[in-house]
């Protein structure tokens, strides 16, 4: 083999590691290492039970509580199930959710939600590295 081509297939083998190298890099970074997995969020009380999407609306109203009892938006994975009002989130998805007070504008842009207004729940959270957006979510 010459020297030229030599070095070509060492260039070629190197960009292909490195890109390698880069995608699992960029997969790690990914939520909870499964991009396949789609974010949700739903509203929820402090035992992760869903409930009606008008009670984060009113908590961001009130500081993130509605008759003294706190409410939040949990995000994260749910291993592709749907949650209704009235079900409780189990534990192996919570504890690897973000909760974000409804009543904080800053965190809800971080999680990649409104800054204000309703959330959907159900509604799916995409976007890129450390940002999201919300589709389907109805402003108030």
């Amino acid at each position: 083999m010459s020297t030229s081509r030599s070095n070509r297939v060492k260039a070629v083998m190197s960009t292909v590691t490195l890109s390698g190298a880069a995608m699992g890099w960029l997969t790690a970074c990914g939520d909870g290492g499964n991009d396949n997995e789609a974010r949700e969020v739903y509203c929820v009380d402090e035992q992760d039970q869903v409930v009606d999407d008008d009670q984060c609306e009113e908590a961001e109203r009130h500081g993130g509580f509605v008759g003294g009892l706190p409410f939040f938006f949990l995000l994260g994975g749910f291993g592709g199930n749907r949650y209704s009002v009235g079900q409780t989130i189990p534990r192996q998805y919570t504890g690897a959710a973000t909760r974000v007070n409804p009543s904080d504008s800053t965190a809800r842009r971080a999680a990649g939600l409104a800054a204000a207004g309703k959330v959907a729940s159900g509604t799916r959270i995409s976007g890129g590295i450390g940002k999201g957006s919300v589709g389907g979510s109805g402003g108030s």
